[in-house]
């Protein structure tokens, strides 16, 4: 059986994976209640010209594919990065119990992330309701510093958001 780490060693190949096709450097790896990696992701947005296209929604979109069944109850998610709303949401309907993820928002270009101001994964795992009674579990901070080093310089490569202009533009 592996290790939190392991897993996400293996989340962090997937995210090189996605810099070398063009995306940004950022995976993630669907491990079974055995410990056997089922699936893995990386962050292709730009890449597909697809906004739902981000690590963690690619790599369950594979498992279920793979399975044939979109029920991943017996299921942990490992990401590089602490996930936005729709990547947390897409496990939680996908029924995944357990996310771990490495590097926090705190770590990364505040650009990447479609939310500002206090939020935590780790706090909003609790409200997701997952089967009666099942809340979602949610820990970061696995190997924090090699996963936010993925994303140093994110900003300054061009993947940043456009600004929309403002009103005196």
């Amino acid at each position: 059986m592996n290790t939190h780490e392991e897993y996400m060693q293996l989340a962090v190949a997937a995210a090189r994976q996605a810099r070398q096709q063009g995306g940004v450097a950022i995976g993630a790896v669907l491990v079974n209640a055995s410990g056997q990696v089922i699936a893995s992701g990386g962050s292709l947005v730009g890449v597909t010209h697809d906004p739902t296209a981000h690590a963690e929604v690619n790599c369950i979109r594979q498992a279920a594919q793979l399975r044939a069944d979109d029920d991943l109850f017996d299921c942990a998610l490992y990401s590089t990065l602490e996930p936005c709303h729709m990547c947390l949401s897409t496990a939680a309907w996908a029924k995944i119990p357990t996310v771990y993820f490495g590097a926090y928002r705190k770590d990364v270009d505040e650009t990447l992330f479609d939310i500002s101001g206090q939020f935590s994964d780790e706090q909003e795992g609790r409200r997701m309701n997952l089967r009666d009674g099942v809340d979602m579990h949610v820990q970061g901070g696995i190997l924090e510093a090699a996963c936010a080093a993925l994303l140093e310089g994110y900003h300054e490569v061009g993947h940043h958001r456009a600004k929309a202009p403002s009103a005196s533009e």
